[in-house]
């Protein structure tokens, strides 16, 4: 080891004796001076390039190191949280009132509309209810009779058939009238309504209107859209290879594309297990903290990145490696003397590269307790670059 030292410090000296003499002659050489190849297998650079170069040491850290996937998507809401308006029966609109951005509560009136067909059909049902008392009377009159054996048996059935007949065609209006979100007992208390209301199937806010007034429209055509925003997600897209690494509970970080500086925070509900044949991706399904209803409209683009896994790892910064060819080296500090660093080059396996930072896969203990090289490694790169 004293052997080595010596030759080093007589290395260095000899290598800054013929600086001077390059620097007298006009024609400073830059390399010899400051970067030296020993017979060690050793790099030794002068304390004085050392600093002028601006380089420095430092050990290598310890970071949580986040493996993540970056995706796209668009914001969303659950299929219950959006509904269509549409007539179960055709006719021409008679009152619209709502525009684009009003809010409308559940069973709220938001169309009307008017047909000759919904009058005769609350007035099927008044009338058959009517009836049905009487004909329910001269049954259970005509049962008692026969019972007794005062009435023939015929007369008995005309009026259990009248009577259940009846019932029947009270049954199917009353399921016509339902569908029609008409009340029979608030028609029967009130009478014939000459228009058709429609209501609201949620509560929420309008998105689209697709009526005017007195157009005609056909059954179950839609004629307004309303979205409840209480509950928007993520909807996002993972190419099948990353599925894999994707669970239940793992944090989402997205942005607009047009503002990537503003991060938002969710995290994964559900996992598609579903492959899209065409673009061979599989659907994320995001949550996202109620606090964003107001910053975000149903449909907007967004980038996201989501956190597959966390492991501790041990880091470099980029600029201390130095690359050739497929091989990868940092510089560790084996010795400081009065005159020079002396470095050793050592091999390593690089891993994922993160904010600026490496990580070094399987370090050895004299990697973890040994000074590195953090700034300045581009020195002594030989290939050229």
């Amino acid at each position: 080891m004293m052997l080595i030292k010596r030759l080093v410090l007589l290395t260095i000296g000899i290598a800054l004796i013929a600086s001077c003499k390059d620097k007298e002659n006009g024609s400073e050489q830059d390399t010899p001076s400051s970067q030296l190849a020993l017979e060690s297998g050793a790099i030794g650079i002068a304390i004085d390039q050392f600093e002028s170069r601006g380089m420095e040491l430092a050990r290598a850290e310890s970071i949580t190191l986040r493996e993540e996937i970056s995706t796209q998507g668009y914001i969303d809401v659950p299929p219950e949280s959006r509904a269509l308006v549409s007539a179960p029966m055709p006719g021409f609109i008679q009152n619209a009132p709502l525009i684009v951005g009003d809010q409308v509560k559940r069973g709220q009136q938001v169309i009307s509309l008017e047909n000759p067909d919904f009058i005769t059909l609350q007035q099927g049902y008044l009338e058959a209810f009517a009836q049905q008392q009487f004909l329910k009377a001269e049954y259970e009159r005509q049962k008692t009779l026969y019972e007794e054996q005062v009435s023939s048996r015929k007369n008995f059935m005309m009026a259990e058939s009248e009577f259940r007949k009846n019932s029947a065609k009270l049954s199917s209006l009353e399921a016509q009238l339902g569908l029609l979100k008409v009340s029979t007992e608030k028609l029967r208390k009130e009478g014939i309504r000459p228009h058709l209301s429609l209501v609201a199937p949620i509560s929420g806010s309008v998105t689209r209107v697709m009526v005017s007034l007195g157009m005609y429209t056909p059954p179950n055509q839609p004629l307004l859209e309303v979205i409840n925003t209480e509950h928007l997600h993520l909807e996002l897209n993972v190419f099948e290879r990353d599925a894999m690494k994707i669970s239940v509970g793992q944090p989402i970080r997205f942005y607009r594309p047009e503002n990537p500086a503003e991060l938002f925070d969710g995290e994964v509900y559900k996992v598609g297990n579903l492959v899209d044949q065409e673009t061979r991706t599989v659907r994320i399904h995001g949550h996202i903290p109620s606090s964003l209803i107001e910053k975000f409209a149903i449909g907007t683009y967004v980038q996201a990145e989501i956190t597959a896994a966390e492991q501790q790892a041990v880091a470099v910064p980029d600029e201390a490696l130095i690359r050739e060819g497929e091989k990868t080296y940092i510089l560790m500090l084996e010795e400081k003397n009065t005159d020079a660093y002396i470095l050793k080059k050592v091999q390593v396996a690089s891993g994922i590269s993160r904010d600026g930072k490496t990580q070094i896969v399987s370090p050895g203990p004299e990697l973890m307790e040994a000074q590195i090289l953090v700034r300045g490694a581009y020195w002594f790169r030989t290939d050229g670059d």
